[in-house]
């Protein structure tokens, strides 16, 4: 013996039991009581918030033989017939598996017949947005035009997937996801019908827990009620469904904002441990991040928690940076937990990259890599590498102990000790003169720091590696390539915006300032053309018994 589900059992029937979506239900009616009712229908929004129902509702008061107030009387023959599932006017076709244009076909070919009982015939079409294109350019022309007594009603969760086309000859309504005080109203409608006893403190957990979806909210109900009876607890609601903020959710968030990585890391390994499901605890840890962020951005009131979880996301939010609190979210918020099976490693590696990363940033010094990791207890650490005293070459005068050089100085090179806290940022370069020539190693430099930058088409540092010697002339600096295509490919660059400022940064950060630039070619034509006779093509060629009869310029 089988029984109703509650979402079937008690669908809504009138548009005034529909639950949260007035916006929708009040221009319906208004088009029923004027007969301004449109030949399609386009309804979008997430799963559970009554896209169907509505669509059926609508079929329903269209061809009521008794309807009142832009209402179904639901007591009509036409009425009966839709409820016993007996009506011929209503033809309702899921799109996910009738998707092909056969299908499409099949509904031109009939919607020229006139309705059997009712005033319209109305075709529902679900997940309307898995037609394919073929049957979607097919179903075109019949949706623009169809007869007078066709109605069509689409129904999708993902509208732009839906051509443009057949979106235009609808009229359009947005379902929104329903709040917390909706569902809980509806839920409590329903024990009050069915003869459950449910605290509000459960109510308001499954309202949360069902995401804005009200026939989630409802399975959810059934669910428990048929675990434990007719008496919905929260405390029972939480056993089964895993529902609010577990312990080692709070425990792991607390833990990870704090910056103590091994006691997070714990915390994880023994939720796996003892079978705690591990997707559950990062959903939740999710959550309360998001909760910390939102109280830390002065947005705190939009949050729908428990009061006392509220306190705690409070306390945490004035212990925590909130970089950090970013950081956390980002690195949990990136793991996907469905493709590993409720494994605890994703997570845990979550973790400790967050901790990496933060552990980097601060103390990675201007020009150095990433300090070497502590020792540990009872343990003589080795001498860290900037630390070891190096010979100095003849004529050098070593710097002194304690004031490394400047990054700029002819001497600079890393922190003596990683660990301390960076000094004062090097001097600027002052600013060419007049016919000078860049200084190679800062040029080094500005080559070096732009040798991952991409521009339109090519890296820049790349091409800026044929320029040996730039020089400053006439206020401008002039960058001599030695091939003409490395030229040319450097003007295309900075022909672009993003290319002329990256190089302007980097000029300005290793030269002192940002110059105009001239690109040339270094030497002049013969040199260009001496060389071009000494390539391997023109010596292959000479090899062969070849002789060069002219040489011409390309580009003059």
């Amino acid at each position: 013996m089988t029984t109703e589900v509650l979402y079937r059992k008690w669908r809504p029937r009138r548009f005034k039991d529909l639950a949260g979506q007035e916006h929708v239900t009040t221009v319906l009616r208004q088009a029923v009581l004027q007969n301004r009712v449109s030949h399609a229908y386009l309804f979008s929004g997430p799963r559970g918030t009554g896209k169907t129902t509505t669509a059926r509702v609508l079929a329903r008061t269209l061809n009521c033989l008794q309807s009142q107030d832009g209402e179904p009387d639901n007591q009509c023959s036409q009425c009966r017939n839709l409820d016993q599932g007996r009506a011929l006017d209503l033809i309702e076709m899921d799109a996910a598996s009738n998707r092909g244009i056969d299908e499409v076909r099949s509904i031109r070919d009939k919607v020229n017949f006139s309705p059997v009982e009712g005033r319209y015939k109305v075709y529902i079409v679900d997940e309307a947005h898995m037609l394919t294109e073929a049957a979607s350019n097919a179903f075109l022309k019949t949706l623009e035009e169809p007869p007078p007594h066709v109605i069509f009603i689409l129904c999708t969760t993902e509208p732009h997937k839906i051509l443009p086309t057949i979106i235009s000859r609808c009229q359009r309504f947005d379902f929104r996801r329903l709040a917390s005080e909706t569902i809980v109203g509806r839920l409590r409608f329903l024990c009050n019908e069915e003869g459950i006893e449910a605290d509000a403190k459960a109510l308001e957990a499954l309202a949360r827990a069902a995401g804005g979806s009200l026939r989630d909210a409802e399975n959810l109900l059934e669910q428990v009620v048929v675990s434990f009876g007719q008496k919905v607890n929260f405390d029972a609601l939480k056993d089964i469904l895993g529902l609010g903020h577990s312990q080692e959710a709070r425990d792991l968030v607390s833990h990870f904002l704090m910056g103590n990585t091994p006691s997070a890391l714990g915390v994880i390994g023994r939720a796996a441990r003892d079978g705690v499901d591990v997707r559950q605890v990062h959903r939740q840890a999710v959550e309360l991040l998001r909760a910390v962020l939102m109280v830390q951005s002065g947005a705190g009131d939009t949050l729908d928690m428990e009061a006392e979880t509220l306190r705690e996301v409070e306390g945490l939010a004035k212990k925590a940076h909130f970089s950090k609190t970013m950081r956390c979210l980002k690195a949990l918020g990136g793991v996907n937990m469905r493709a590993n099976s409720g494994a605890a490693l994703p997570l845990e590696l979550a973790v400790v990259e967050a901790s990496l990363a933060e552990a980097a940033a601060p103390s990675q010094p201007p020009a150095a890599t990433r300090p070497s990791p502590a020792p540990a207890a009872g343990s003589t650490a080795p001498p860290a590498r900037g630390r070891e005293r190096q010979p100095s070459p003849p004529g050098r005068t070593p710097a002194p102990a304690g004031n490394p050089p400047a990054r700029g100085s002819p001497a600079g090179g890393r922190a003596a000790n990683p660990t301390r806290a960076p000094g004062p940022p090097p001097a600027v370069p002052p600013p060419l003169e007049e016919g000078a020539q860049a200084p190679l190693e800062a040029w080094g430099r500005v080559v070096q720091a732009l040798r991952r930058q991409k521009g339109k088409r090519f890296f820049l540092g790349a091409l800026l590696k044929d320029c040996k010697t730039p020089q400053f002339e006439n206020g401008d600096l002039v960058l001599p390539f030695s091939h003409r295509s490395n030229m040319e490919r450097m003007e295309e660059e900075l022909a672009e915006v993003g290319g002329r400022e990256t190089l302007a940064k980097a000029l300005e950060r290793f030269l002192g300032k940002s110059y105009p630039i001239r690109l040339t070619l270094h030497g002049d034509a013969n040199n260009s053309r001496a060389a071009a006779s000494n390539s391997v093509l023109v010596r292959t060629a000479k090899q062969m018994g070849g002789r060069i009869i002219e040489e011409r310029d390309i580009h003059e």
